[in-house]
């Protein structure tokens, strides 16, 4: 008949491996929660340690020899070792389960000063023989008079850490705290029991079951939250893509185009040269507008640049002698959505020059510089100016500032970048867009 140690041999053996190889996953796989998974990750080696450790020394128990009395004493301390920091460990994982906002670190060192005291009084214990002790000639494990207390230093560390999460149980994914539960309550139920029940590993029969729970949601709460990243990543392509056309379609105005073909007109009978620079601008200028609702990626800097160039010489036509452009460009290098820079030049033609007295001549100024890790551009204008407080409650609610508004957004989405206005009434304004680098350039 197959002994009973044995058959606990292969019992945590698997337990230990299955513990261990959930381990590496965690540490290695793909995931979304990193933090949680290598939390777990440690909890789950602990417990494939604890096994490996219990296994060796169900497997040596009875067995004569110097050497198997040897490995018994040391798996048998390093199981109550472990055993006694699991606790600590599942205060990590817990801790990491709770909203980033709601997180405390405190009830940390308190698990941690539980678990040091555990491991404190097991190796003062022990040398004395007081929690259990090995017979040198049977090899046979015996308890000893301190095991009680012992068991129930662990069992208050198991007991704080079920406590804390009941406390916050409501900062924690429903599953996962279900799951949490068990880890915590299966072994202590197991451990009383074990106080009255002699010959039998139910505590780690109980870990081996609460871990693969552990693990299997882990596993679920990877895969949801993966897919709902998934499905926002899509709603912000498709948020980003109508975000395009809207401008796109937002920047060809009939009456920009009837006026800049009038000043055409009225040109071919002054200056057709003129005109015809006119002419080419306005079909580079359309010819962007409309490639740019099929543009999903970034394009270089230098393009939008011709394009705002374009717009600024139809405007310029449109209204002589009222505005000047100055350039200062220190950098390129860079890419930026399609329709970033034009339709801020435009409000500043607008609503900026060209709503100040028709005897000011106003003046935009476009400039570039790159700063350690950003690129910065600058759009400033010296016309009338606005409050500014007024003007973001517009973006926010107006669909005439439909076009700045997303623009911003498309910055914040595709280049993680940040927009700002300035303006002051009288003075002018200024928006500055800053550009994090790539780190691959």
């Amino acid at each position: 008949m197959l002994e009973l140690k044995y058959v606990y041999t292969c019992l945590e053996l698997w337990g230990s491996i299955f513990a261990v190889i959930s381990a590496i996953y965690l540490f290695i796989g793909r995931t979304v929660i990193k933090e949680q998974y290598r939390a777990l990750a440690e909890l789950e080696l602990t417990v494939g340690v604890m096994l490996f450790f219990d296994s060796a020394a169900w497997f040596f128990r009875g067995n004569p020899g110097s050497l198997a009395y040897a490995i018994l004493n040391f798996s048998n301390y390093m199981s109550f070792v472990c055993n006694a920091i699991l606790p600590v460990f599942l205060t990590s994982y817990v801790i990491l389960s709770i909203q980033p906002e709601k997180r405390s670190i405190r009830v940390m060192f308190y698990m941690g000063g539980l678990g040091s005291v555990a491991e404190l009084y097991l190796a003062i214990a022990q040398m004395y023989g007081f929690v259990y002790t090995i017979n040198p000639e049977t090899n046979l494990y015996q308890r000893g008079p301190g095991f009680i207390i012992w068991t129930i230093i662990v069992l208050v560390e198991s007991i704080g850490v079920g406590a804390y999460v009941w406390v916050k149980r409501n900062q924690i994914n429903k599953k996962r705290c279900n799951a949490i539960f068990m880890f915590i309550t299966l072994p202590i139920l197991a451990s009383i029991i074990q106080l009255f029940i002699y010959g039998f590993s139910l505590s780690n029969i109980a870990i081996i079951i609460v871990s693969l729970i552990m693990f299997g949601q882990a596993l679920e709460d990877n895969t949801k939250t993966m897919m709902e990243q998934r499905g926002y990543i899509e709603k912000q392509n498709q948020e980003l893509e109508d975000m395009r056309m809207r401008i796109a379609i937002s920047q060809i105005k009939p009456l920009f185009l009837y006026n800049t073909l009038s000043a055409i007109s009225i040109l071919c009978d002054k200056d057709i040269n003129k005109a015809k620079e006119i002419l080419e601008s306005l079909a580079d200028y359309l010819k962007e507008n409309v490639s740019s609702i099929e543009t999903e990626d970034p394009i270089p800097f230098t393009e939008e640049l011709q394009h705002t160039r374009d717009y600024l010489v139809i405007e310029e036509a449109r209204f002589p002698d009222r505005f000047k452009v100055e350039y200062d460009i220190k950098a390129t290098d860079f890419d930026i959505p399609a329709l970033t820079i034009q339709p801020i030049v435009e409000n500043a033609v607008n609503h900026g020059v060209c709503a100040k007295g028709t005897d000011e001549l106003g003046n935009i100024r476009i400039s570039t510089e790159e700063g350690y890790g950003y690129i910065r551009i600058k759009i400033y204008d010296d016309g009338v100016g606005f409050d500014v407080n007024e003007y973001e409650k517009e973006i926010v609610n107006d669909n005439k500032r439909i076009g700045i508004r997303n623009v911003r957004n498309r910055l914040k989405i595709v280049e993680n970048a940040e927009m700002r206005i300035s303006s002051t009434p009288g003075v002018g304004t200024t928006v500055e867009i800053i550009i994090p680098k790539k780190t691959n350039r």
